[in-house]
């Protein structure tokens, strides 16, 4: 149920820590009640009936209803529930749900909002101020790189080098090829910089390979093959970890996690491609533990205006999923492609984003393993160790994927 999930959202909120007059009942009743209220100020005799009342009107026909009851707005924006409203003009070309179309877009999408809201709630209310305690800490962190490509250089680096008449490159990036070290075979570059800060991340894989159509391809490199095994393998030994990076295909969750090389408890969409609610049941069924998807391509910021992980509301159930999302807050090709950033100006608004939420968040960065490029994607590198460089001096703090499991699992209690 609704009041449920609050209780549940608010209880396993980390900023919040627990008095000596908690009492789980207690807060359970609390939110019962509220959401009682909610109940007939709509008319409605239900939860399930609320809910279904929240998904079939836009965030501008419930504008009166949730900034009057804020803890409904919470749950209406965690779970992303504008999004289960969208019309087809509400996705790209790909299938994605658009920023243009979010309701972030207007609300701020660099602002955490869900926070404040949720700090509102327990301020401007005596029960909820006597059970929890608003404890700030600094931010964690969460870096991954998904392997899209690994011999796509000697293409799109090629044509770096002939625009920038530099037949040396063009010779040393084929020359890597035939000696099956392609320039994008970079993994002991990207973990040895990360490692210099005693920073870990994780690594996504493609099981799929191949061209989709003119906009989207799968993998240029096997799963299967010995070289790449033996890839994995070793950045599992070095205490980074691996993750599925769902490829565009009908194949199952299941039937893609039997084929990665070793086990994996994570996942991010290929091209960050999925549609809600219908992507959280995939990798529930899938059983899956955490999923790192929910974020935009085209801008940077909280996707559903929260900078925690959360268990999703399953409304088949009328409870929480098991597994745990991460949004994604910051992608370089966001400032490469979409927002067209200088490069040399990536870092600093990033860093200045970072800066405004160092606070009471963890904070999501994807920088692909071609990024790591010394020609067409050159300077990046340069601003990644900017990026590291100041996470590592603003004490922000490093956390993985078996870590984000264990820290922000909800407790059901």
């Amino acid at each position: 149920m609704i009041s449920n999930y609050l209780k549940l959202l608010f209880t396993n909120c980390k900023l919040l820590k627990r008095t000596s007059s908690f009492n789980d009942e207690d807060v359970t009743f609390f939110f019962e009640n509220k959401i009682k209220k909610d109940l007939i100020d709509t008319n409605l005799s239900s939860e399930l009936e609320l809910f279904h009342f929240l998904i079939s009107k836009s965030y501008h026909q419930l504008t009166d209803l949730l900034v009057k009851s804020k803890h409904l707005q919470v749950f209406y924006l965690v779970n992303s529930l504008n999004e289960c409203n969208a019309s087809k003009e509400d996705y790209d070309s790909l299938g994605r749900y658009q920023y243009d179309s979010s309701i972030m877009k207007e609300l701020g999408i660099k602002n955490n909002i869900v926070l404040d809201l949720i700090k509102d709630c327990i301020l401007e209310n005596e029960f909820l101020k006597s059970v929890f305690i608003i404890s700030n800490h600094n931010s964690y962190f969460y870096l991954s790189h998904d392997i899209d490509s690994i011999y796509g250089s000697l293409t799109q680096d090629g044509m770096w080098a002939i625009k920038n008449k530099r037949p040396d490159v063009m010779w040393k990036l084929f020359f890597n090829l035939v000696m099956s070290n392609p320039h994008w075979l970079n993994f002991d570059l990207i973990m040895k910089t990360e490692s210099e800060y005693d920073f870990k991340s994780t690594f996504y894989w493609l099981v799929n390979k191949g061209k989709i159509d003119a906009r989207q391809t799968n993998s240029d490199y096997s799963i299967s093959s010995p070289k790449i095994i033996s890839e994995i393998n070793g950045i599992s030994k070095k205490g980074f970890e691996i993750g599925l990076h769902k490829s565009i295909s009908n194949e199952s969750f299941k039937s893609e996690i039997a084929k990665m090389p070793i086990n994996v408890c994570g996942n991010r969409f290929h091209y960050l491609k999925f549609q809600l609610p219908e992507a959280y049941a995939k990798i529930e069924e899938a059983g899956l533990k955490l999923d790192a998807s929910l974020g935009f391509a085209e801008h940077y910021g909280f996707r559903n205006g929260y900078g925690y992980p959360f268990q999703p509301y399953n409304s088949n159930t009328n409870k929480s999923y098991s597994f745990i999302e991460v949004p994604l807050n910051i992608m370089d090709g966001t400032f490469q492609r979409y927002m067209q950033t200088p490069v040399e100006k990536t870092a600093d608004t990033i860093i200045s984003f970072l800066e405004s939420n160092n606070q009471n968040a963890l904070l999501s960065i994807l920088w692909h393993n071609t990024f790591f490029s010394n020609y067409k994607y050159k300077g990046y590198l340069n601003e990644y160790k900017k990026i590291l460089a100041y996470l590592y001096e603003a004490k922000f703090q490093n956390i993985n994927q078996n870590e984000i499991i264990n820290q922000f699992s909800w407790q059901t209690k």
